[in-house]
């Protein structure tokens, strides 16, 4: 098993739908999708990481937090998937550019980043 180095949140709504978020990002780069979540800082906790990331791209606090899964993202490196739940409108952060509720038959649809889409269906399958 490998060091914990990020981790995600998966947010459905009543339809289970999952949300999705787009990134800023620099001219000639790819707007891809993703799962709100970011890259642990120092000795910071996963649930204290996966609450920023939540609070910093979509204004809003997250309850019932709980680890659905663990991926490898290389030889020694993972990321936590949690589950959580929002009860405020979403307003994105500066870095957020768009955000999206889609289901599985949307899928799809988007170009995700790498490793994303796994995780997309692996959760509509929960």
């Amino acid at each position: 098993m490998g060091k914990i180095v990020g981790c995600s949140v998966v947010i459905k709504d009543d339809f289970n739908n999952i949300l999705i978020v787009q990134k800023k990002v620099k001219r000639n780069e790819p707007k891809l999708w993703y799962l709100v979540g970011r890259t642990l800082r120092g000795k910071e906790s996963t649930e204290k990481c996966i609450t920023r990331a939540v609070k910093d791209d979509l204004k809003v606090n997250i309850f019932d937090l709980q680890i659905i899964d663990e991926y490898k993202i290389n030889d020694d490196e993972n990321i936590l998937l949690y589950t959580g739940n929002v009860k405020e409108s979403i307003n994105m952060g500066k870095d957020i550019t768009s955000y999206k509720w889609i289901g599985i038959d949307n899928l799809n649809s988007y170009e995700f980043a790498e490793g994303e889409k796994e995780r997309l269906l692996s959760c509509f399958n929960k």
